[in-house]
């Protein structure tokens, strides 16, 4: 599993570097029908345009936590970013500071929709799952998968405000902004 040691005896992280990896029920159960940019088609449909992938900035790295049985217990779309196009979040600032104190950062990972600046949960956890659990899971396999790729951090973009809560208590940081 790309280095990431198991979390504890419930709960494996695994990394995907395709949408298409993860069955589209398994992917969709977590993610519901609320909010159809989270949905596995969607993100199948960016990956297949070639919008998404290889070369466009946009490389998926999607977290996937199973149980113990292997039933997928949270999902997180992650992207490895060489650039800051297509987030709407506009960083390019950060860039330049890190730049200019000698230090690089590019790549970074992403937890978003790409093209999409909708706010939703960002954090996909089966219902019958230990939902603090998973979330910690989550972030700290997105940390893990940050330092054996190299990436400079992780951001998490347009989440929901009790999610950014939730983040932050595992551990992660809080940049708010406006547009």
């Amino acid at each position: 599993m790309n280095g990431i040691p198991p979390l504890n005896g419930q709960l494996r992280a695994e990394v995907v570097h395709s949408i298409d990896a993860v069955a589209a029920t398994e992917w969709n159960a977590l993610a519901g029908t609320a909010q159809p940019f989270l949905r596995h088609e969607f993100l199948a449909a960016a990956e297949h345009s070639g919008a998404v992938g290889t070369g466009t900035g946009w490389e998926p790295r999607h977290l996937l936590i199973r149980a113990a049985d292997s039933r997928l217990a949270g999902a997180m779309p992650l992207y490895l970013k060489t650039d800051s196009w297509g987030e709407f979040v506009f960083d390019f600032a950060w860039a330049d500071a890190y730049h200019r104190a000698g230090l690089r950062y590019y790549p970074k990972l992403v937890a978003a929709i790409p093209f999409t600046p909708v706010t939703g949960r960002r954090a996909l956890v089966a219902p019958w799952a230990d939902q603090s659990a998973v979330l910690a899971a989550l972030s700290g396999a997105a940390r893990d998968t940050a330092a054996e790729c190299g990436a400079s951090s992780v951001h998490v973009l347009f989440p929901e405000t009790a999610e950014s809560r939730s983040f932050e208590a595992a551990g992660l940081l809080l940049r708010k902004d406006c547009q």
